[in-house]
Formats: structure tokens, sequence, C-alpha cells
């Protein structure tokens, strides 16, 4: 079990350090473009250039916070349900808008 948990948080966490999708996301949904994330090693056009990498951090961070929300459902931790729960969601969020700003960026 906690062989699991350590996979599932350095699912979650090594693409979030290296990228910082969450905060990222956070400050550029008040008004820039929503695929321009930034992060410490790619500039702010990555993301804009190559989509698909985009897709594939958000899903691992997704399976990550999903493995760590199943763990914290059969051991009963509220706190962390919660959390993980928000996250997840914001996640989705994340997903969803990048792919529908994508989609729109190719039909034009």
């Amino acid at each position: 079990m906690k062989i699991w948990m350590g996979i599932f948080i350095a699912m979650f966490a090594i693409p979030e350090i290296l990228f910082s999708i969450i905060p990222s996301s956070i400050i550029n949904y008040s008004g820039k473009l929503f695929l321009t994330l930034s992060s410490l090693f790619f500039d702010s056009k990555f993301f804009i250039n190559n989509p698909f990498y985009f897709f594939i951090i958000i899903i691992v961070e997704f399976i990550g916070v999903l493995g760590l929300l199943i763990i914290s459902v059969k051991n009963k931790k509220i706190i962390f349900i919660i959390l993980l729960t928000i996250i997840l969601l914001w996640l989705l969020l994340v997903f969803f808008l990048g792919y529908m700003s994508n989609s729109v960026r190719l039909i034009m």
C-alpha cells in the first residue's frame, strides 16, 4: 500500500514540479490564452506548440490523484479525500478547457 502511495504521489508531484500545471492554470485562467502555461524548464509557448504533451501531463497527474483518492477512501482519511477531490475536479476543468481552446484554435 505504501509503495503504491509513493508511486501515485510521484505521478502527481513530478509533473507538477516540472510544469506547475495547477498554479499556472489558476493564474492564466484570469484572461490569457489557456494553454500558455509557463514552467521552470520550458518557455510559455511549449504547450501551445505541443498540445499533446499538455494532455499527457494532465492525464498522468489525473491518474496519480485518482490513485491517491482511492487509497484515501480505503483508509478513510476525510481531509485527504476532500483535498484530492478538489484537485481532481480542477485537473478535469484544466483538461477540458485546454481541449476546448485547442479545438477552437484548430478550427480557426
